[in-house]
């Protein structure tokens, strides 16, 4: 069985220059984005893996994303998190779908020195777990900055006038209640310099994604004088403008928007100097037919 000193003197071997190349590495450790890219670097050798692991600041602020999000647990939580050492300060977490309110709260409790919370689409947490977990951090005079929550069920107006007790900075939550439908909803800003002249609460286009019509790429309002496209998302609609800057399915020539950018499925040609191309799902499961007949198409 080999010996961690055994290895390291073969790494030496392999890579003649690891320690120049080791301490440009760890310049640029600070600068990744998510757990993800943290995890990777970690893989690259046994120096570098000791160096992550032992660096308390590289784990003040952990972001978890897609792909890691449907994996991560209350107890993997944990286990990153501890190695703060009790600094953390930001935590992002994107649709993470095992994490309930007892491992969060477990991470806040040990942590009073967060001041973000983002846990969009995170559905396993409660309108009483955010509550219980922001009045946790707010002893102490601690404030929380930014509160994320769109995509976390059951919030009323309730809930959300006792989070506002915790959170004096205006524009920290990211949901309010919608005029519309009274219901507690993510309310985009239209980007429309028509909409953008009037005060903010008087906008007629105010309202959440289900009562107004928007562009599903820039969420500007989609009214009877805006031209509407259609989206290969399934549902979705796009202003003009951002139709026609997206790529397109090959058959039926309609773009996904950026946010199901990974529902494309990409041909690959022969042809290196070929433009990129790709086929939405609807034609790409028409496999075995011709999909240009099965398409009304509109250039």
């Amino acid at each position: 069985m080999r010996t961690e000193e055994k290895e390291e003197e073969e790494e030496e071997e392999q890579w003649p220059s690891s320690r120049s190349a080791h301490e440009v590495l760890l310049i640029v450790l600070p600068y990744l984005h998510s757990l993800h890219e943290l995890l990777s670097m970690s893989t690259v050798s046994r120096s570098l893996r000791d160096a992550i692991r032992d660096e308390t600041a590289l784990w003040t602020k952990i972001v978890v994303e897609l792909p890691l999000s449907s994996r991560l647990t209350d107890d993997v939580l944990w286990e990153i998190t501890s190695k703060s050492a009790g600094k953390l300060n930001t935590l992002i977490l994107r649709q993470c779908l095992r994490i309930t309110d007892k491992g969060l709260r477990r991470v806040v409790d040990a942590n009073p020195l967060i001041r973000k919370i983002i846990v969009p689409g995170c559905t396993e947490l409660t309108p009483e777990g955010i509550i219980g977990c922001v009045e946790s951090l707010s002893k102490n005079n601690h404030n929380i900055e930014t509160l994320h929550i769109n995509g976390v069920h059951r919030f009323t107006k309730d809930h959300l006038s006792a989070l506002s007790t915790y959170l004096p900075q205006e524009g920290a939550i990211d949901v309010e209640v919608c005029p519309k439908c009274d219901q507690v909803m993510m309310i985009p800003s239209c980007s429309r310099a028509s909409c953008k002249r009037g005060r903010r609460h008087e906008r007629k286009c105010r309202g959440c994604w289900f009562c107004v019509l928007r562009c599903r790429e820039c969420a500007v309002c989609l009214g009877s004088d805006t031209e509407i496209q259609e989206a290969a998302c399934g549902g979705d609609s796009l202003c003009l403008e951002c139709w026609l800057v997206l790529p397109k399915c090959r058959f039926c020539n309609k773009p996904y928007c950026s946010s199901h950018s990974s529902l494309r499925h990409d041909v690959v040609t022969a042809d290196p100097s070929a433009q990129p191309t790709f086929e939405c799902q609807a034609c790409h499961y028409r496999a075995g037919t011709n999909p240009y007949d099965a398409f009304d198409y509109q250039i």
